[in-house]
């Protein structure tokens, strides 16, 4: 094969594969808020909604382990369509089980399979994408998936919750997700090679990789989960306060490729430690940025933005680190993280509101994220120690 036909697969697998999970997106985007309406609407209490919400996180942390090994087995193209075919079939499931219970079922199994398929998707992406250009192409991912997160629920606010439409249509995107992958010949990457470390092994490699997701987790639920109600609660009328997860959104959808095209160019790390510093920041200020008026838009602009890049870099780094066998198991270990942070962020973050109304979240976010960044400045020490 010559290097422009290699080229063109490595371009074609990276447009079909970001393609497909970016059109999943839009319906994991779709799915978090139609469920918990419709729960609330029936008066569930908002615990159990809580609750059942978290089931992704649980069987994202539960299942991430054993994805490596079954990947091998299965390969990753069969692996990727078998679990749109179950996330098709469980979101089918949801209307047609239509109890608090078995939701908690079938979301848990919705929540196993969309592990797999970012787990898989995030090592396919790294593993083809060129060291020269690797921020950015972890840049253009980290973009469309929030594009589609974003649009779910905007299509949500058009289409209701009632009936089967919003199921139908969930369905459906989850049908054209699997469309890039059937059309193109997609190139699966290679798993040869030897394992070197074991799942809980890799944090000990990588502690800085491994506390940016889950710090990354513990942030976005957090703050999607908890940040209007903070606001109601700071004065913020419920309408705005609203608005205000969009105007984060929008932040993590414009920054993420300048972020990614900063780490093709400069130190990756002090690119990380620079969003960590203003993950930090932001939290401290965010209850100044409350009465800033006009201003607090370009704050949550920018804060939503750039905190993202954490898990952009970390990625990137990833890539940069770990190859074959052993970069689908520090993905996988990705995903244990994420589920922790997912599962610990609003849980902690709730509790310290309930101790200190409403000024519980910033103080929380804030100490999460000044750990975090302590640890990147040791050890950046450490490194500078070592080369002199």
């Amino acid at each position: 094969m010559n290097e422009p036909a290699t080229l063109r697969e490595r371009r074609q697998s990276l447009f079909a594969i970001i393609v497909c999970i970016a059109t999943f997106g839009v319906m994991l985007g779709l799915t978090s808020p139609l469920l918990s309406l419709i729960l609330e609407a029936r008066g569930i209490d908002r615990s159990l909604i809580g609750l059942n919400a978290a089931m992704p996180a649980l069987a994202m942390l539960l299942i991430s382990p054993f994805l490596p090994r079954i990947v091998r087995r299965s390969g990753f193209r069969r692996f990727l369509l078998g679990c749109l075919l179950v996330e098709f079939t469980t979101f089918l499931a949801l209307p047609l089980f239509d109890h608090i219970y078995a939701w908690f079922i079938i979301r848990f199994v919705m929540g196993a399979s969309t592990a797999g398929l970012f787990v898989v998707a995030e090592t396919w992406i790294n593993q083809i994408a060129e060291e020269r250009n690797r921020g950015r192409v972890m840049g253009v991912y980290a973009t469309v998936l929030s594009a589609g997160f974003a649009v779910g629920p905007l299509i949500l606010a058009v289409i209701g919750t009632s009936g089967w439409l919003p199921f139908l249509v969930g369905a459906g995107f989850i049908a054209l997700a699997v469309l890039p992958l059937a059309l193109t010949q997609a190139q699966a990457p290679s798993l040869d090679g030897p394992t070197g470390f074991g799942i809980f092994q890799f944090i000990k490699m990588a502690p800085s990789l491994a506390g940016a997701v889950l710090l990354f987790a513990f942030l976005e639920v957090a703050i999607f989960a908890l940040l209007p109600v903070y606001s109601v609660r700071s004065g913020i009328a419920e309408a705005n306060a609203a608005i205000m997860l969009v105007v984060l959104t929008l932040g993590n959808v414009a920054l993420q490729f300048p972020i990614g095209w900063l780490a093709d160019r400069f130190n990756r790390y002090l690119i990380m430690t620079a969003c960590a510093s203003i993950a930090f920041f932001g939290a401290l200020l965010l209850p100044l940025a409350i009465e800033w008026g006009a201003l607090l838009w370009i704050f949550l602009f920018l804060w939503g933005g750039l905190f993202p890049g954490i898990y952009t870099v970390a990625m990137t780094i990833l890539g940069q680190r770990f190859r074959g066998r052993d970069l689908m198991t520090a993905n996988a270990a990705f995903g244990v993280l994420w589920g922790v942070g997912s599962l610990t962020g609003p849980a902690i973050t709730g509790v310290a509101m309930d101790l200190r109304d409403p000024g519980g979240m910033p103080v929380t976010l804030s100490i999460v994220s000044g750990i975090f960044l302590l640890i990147l400045l040791i050890r950046s020490r450490r490194r500078r120690q070592r080369r002199t």
